[in-house]
């Protein structure tokens, strides 16, 4: 199947909070955010879009809507008119199945369909590709759909995206603070697909159907991959007194089962965030 999105380059990863706890170090990679033109729009290849700077708007998804010559930016192939619900007749109309469209569609396509059904179902499926843009009109472009969606603007208004609500981090607030809103059926499949290019056994944790008590529109990305940070496993104990490393002040772990205790220190567990032990003859796992 050919792939108009880059997803080879998409990285949206994610973690399940009900079943792991990662947060590391591992720095994001850097997503291109690649609008193809409409079908019927023609490229311009006088246009070194390699080399040409972004322009900083406002109104994030203007450049398709505003008559005239469009801004040129890295990876934004301007369509040679204004893109409009009629030039996207040939996406589907059904939730699930747009939805499923961002593995085969350009993202500027399929988010902007989004947009203009004013379907509140879609925001946490776009927020998923807000969360490693780089280029500032890619961010003000996705947010712009969401704008549009959440104040269900015309499709001949412009959709201005309103201060301080520019990056992820105000959109994962909002939608934990609007529980009403939730993804198209189908949603679970979707993400765990969409996780699996990240890291293949991360995307296993979501399939359709999994049983799950919390909203997965707000599962998110929690630095590093499965297993990127090593858990304590079965770690070798010492008595009170040959602790000298510790300090007074360095917080512990207290773990009392059946009689017996342990106490592992923060400043030990801390690089791995997980421990695995038997304490009074039961296993146990300790995360913070």
């Amino acid at each position: 199947m050919k792939h108009y999105f880059p997803w080879a380059a998409l990285i949206l990863a994610g973690l399940i909070a009900a079943s792991v706890s990662a947060c590391g170090s591992e720095p994001a990679p850097t997503l291109p955010f690649i609008i193809n033109p409409a079908p019927t729009a023609t490229p311009d290849p006088t246009v070194d879009t390699a080399t040409t700077q972004p322009t900083e708007t406002a109104a994030a998804d203007s450049a398709t809507e505003t008559p005239g010559a469009p801004t040129e930016t890295p990876g934004f192939p301007a369509p040679a008119t204004p893109l409009n619900a009629d030039d996207l007749a040939h996406l589907p109309d059904d939730p699930t199945e747009l939805m499923f469209a961002t593995f085969d569609h350009s993202l500027a396509e399929v988010g902007r369909k989004m947009a203009y059904s004013h379907n509140s179902a879609f925001i946490p499926v776009i927020l998923e590709f807000l969360r490693f843009q780089s280029n500032q009109e890619a961010q003000l472009t996705l947010v712009s759909f969401m704008v549009r969606i959440r104040d269900r603007l015309p499709e001949e208004s412009f959709s201005i995206v309103p201060p301080g609500e520019d990056d992820w981090t105000y959109w994962v607030e909002w939608l934990a603070e609007n529980p009403d809103v939730k993804a198209p059926d189908g949603f679970d499949g979707w993400k765990g697909q969409l996780f699996s290019i990240i890291d293949e056994p991360m995307g296993a944790f979501m399939y359709p159907g999994v049983p799950t008590t919390i909203r997965l529109e707000e599962v998110v990305w929690g630095g590093v991959r499965r297993d990127g940070i090593p858990d304590l496993q079965f770690p070798p104990h010492i008595t009170p007194e040959e602790a000298t490393y510790l300090e007074t002040g360095d917080r512990v772990f207290g773990v009392s089962i059946n009689g017996e205790h342990r106490a592992y220190p923060l400043r030990v567990l801390n690089p791995h965030e997980m421990a695995n032990d038997i304490v009074g003859g039961v296993q146990f796992a300790l995360a913070y």
